[in-house]
């Protein structure tokens, strides 16, 4: 059995395999319309059963037409960008992607008309599985952008913690297996492990995918920001986000922290820090890795050209420009944004930006490997204006929260933006604002290339924001990623749960 459809409707199907109660997806009508189409015409559908009286693709199809009907789906109406119980028109189809021994997501190059091998891996999948598989292969949209996924399903997960390069293949059961395999590593695990262990059911086919699962192994970053020791509400949630952050900790590999560690920079307050970071280096065995906020070095954040400044707390921070963790082949930069800048502003200076580049080069001339690391930089201020058009469902939904305001803005961010490109960072993580966001920056006047800018949002749900933090997974060797953004969002310990997950499926070129 195979179902074509767009890559932004991955969720949706994942939704509908599921057999474990999964709650639905966040979704809207326009959405789940556009899938509906895909189902219900121009032949994206295939089977063995075709051509027979029980043909599945014809049944498929059918239920979506009356889905649609059902919805009185019209394109181009406002009122279907609102959000919607996905459920409510989802469920209907259900009966049709459950009950298969296996599932396997294709993830193609480019737009599957113009890629032969995962279209050959479809079709070869979909009728050697008969009855007991169900094969999907989206469309990879022509654009630059990341993949963004709200409330994933639980193989999508697994995706993010095993990232790949395109083209690949995402293998699971209902049993909880999954595993994510390179095109040509999914063709020889099809024909000879998987469709033998099909032939024995659902339990060994779930031992065959997870027994590939097990020869993976990523490296995982937590980020923190804006714990902002001594603010009244932070101190309320701070033990629970250490119980949380502890039972995390066997799993990751680095902590970063990126600004506002101290509500006001206050000797008072280091002994709640300094219990923060043991805890953390005790847990992963390395440094924590944090860079300066506006509030670790300016009365309650803010400054006005000489009043409020307390740059003496900075050095007390125990951070350093340039860190380089030969572990997880990954280079950390580090920066002080908040160096200059009045009120809430920042900026990062020339001079910080040449002292990096020389340390980076430095460590390639005594290591060659170095250059071939994954690079990071770390920075308090936002580097790209939280003002402008959402790029993905998750940031629609946390728009409500807040807009940009000029008195916290990051001055002077191309340079900065421009630096990353020409040294090759592949993400920017940031604090700052307390609303998690995700963008893929460009140098708005002149120059190739891009970087990636994760916000964290406040880890301790300042401000009234929910508690949040993000899981960063790097495959080494290819220098693929993944982002998984958590947050509490009441604040209130009824419990951290994964919001949304964004995939580098970009083609190398």
């Amino acid at each position: 059995m195979g179902a074509q459809f767009d890559l932004s409707h991955i969720n949706l199907v994942g939704y509908l395999t599921d057999e474990t109660g999964l709650a639905a997806p966040r979704s809207d009508l326009r959405t789940i319309g556009n899938f509906l189409f895909s189902l219900a015409y121009g032949q994206n559908l295939i089977s063995s059963t075709q051509g027979s009286p029980d043909d599945w693709t014809r049944r498929v199809a059918k239920a979506a037409q009356d889905q649609i009907k059902f919805l009185n789906f019209q394109f181009g109406k406002p009122a279907h960008k609102q959000p919607v119980d996905s459920s409510h028109y989802l469920d209907p189809l259900r009966t049709y992607f459950t009950g298969y021994d296996f599932y396997a997501l294709v993830l193609p190059a480019n737009d599957y008309g113009h890629d032969d091998n995962t279209l050959r891996f479809f079709r070869e999948a979909g009728f050697s599985s008969g009855l007991n598989g169900l094969v999907l292969l989206p469309r990879q949209l022509h654009e630059p952008g990341l993949a963004q996924f709200v409330d994933p399903f639980p193989a999508l997960r697994v995706l993010a913690d095993q990232p790949l390069a395109p083209p690949g293949v995402l293998f699971w059961t209902r049993l909880g297996g999954a595993c994510a395999l390179s095109l040509q590593d999914a063709f020889d695990f099809l024909r000879h492990n998987l469709l033998d262990a099909l032939s024995d059911g659902l339990r060994a086919t779930d031992e065959a995918i997870a027994l590939q699962a097990s020869r993976r192994r990523s490296k995982h970053i937590l980020h923190l920001s804006d714990l902002h020791i001594g603010l009244a509400e932070a101190t309320q949630r701070r033990s629970y986000l250490k119980r949380h952050v502890r039972g995390l900790l066997p799993s990751i590999d680095r902590v970063v922290v990126t600004g506002d560690l101290f509500d006001t920079p206050s000797e008072d307050l280091r002994a709640s820090f300094d219990e923060f970071r043991r805890d953390v280096e005790d847990g992963t065995s390395k440094r924590l890795l944090v860079v300066p906020g506006n509030h670790d070095v300016r009365t309650k954040g803010n400054a006005i050209s000489g009043l409020g400044r307390k740059a003496e707390y900075v050095t007390d921070l125990d951070w350093s420009p340039i860190d380089i963790d030969h572990d997880m082949q990954t280079v950390f930069f580090s920066f002080n944004s908040s160096e200059t800048g009045n009120f809430a502003r920042g900026s990062v200076s020339l001079r910080q930006r040449l002292s990096r580049a020389e340390k980076h080069d430095d460590e390639i001339h005594r290591r060659r490997q170095v250059r071939d690391y994954f690079n990071i930089a770390l920075v308090h201020h936002h580097p790209v204006d939280y003002g402008s058009k959402p790029t993905a469902l998750y940031e629609r939904i946390l728009a409500r929260l807040g807009g940009d305001d000029q008195l916290i803005a990051f001055e002077e961010s191309e340079d900065f933006v421009k630096w990353c490109v020409g040294r090759k960072v592949g993400l920017v993580l940031h604090g700052h604002k307390h609303i998690p966001h995700l963008a893929t920056v460009r140098p708005t006047r002149g120059g190739d290339g891009e970087v990636t800018v994760v916000g964290c949002g406040s880890s301790v749900g300042a401000e009234g924001k929910p508690m949040c933090y993000d899981l960063i997974t790097i495959e080494p060797v290819t220098k693929r990623w993944s982002v998984s953004f958590y947050q509490d969002e009441r604040g209130d310990g009824s419990g951290f749960s994964l919001q949304n997950v964004a995939l580098d499926l970009r083609v190398s070129q």
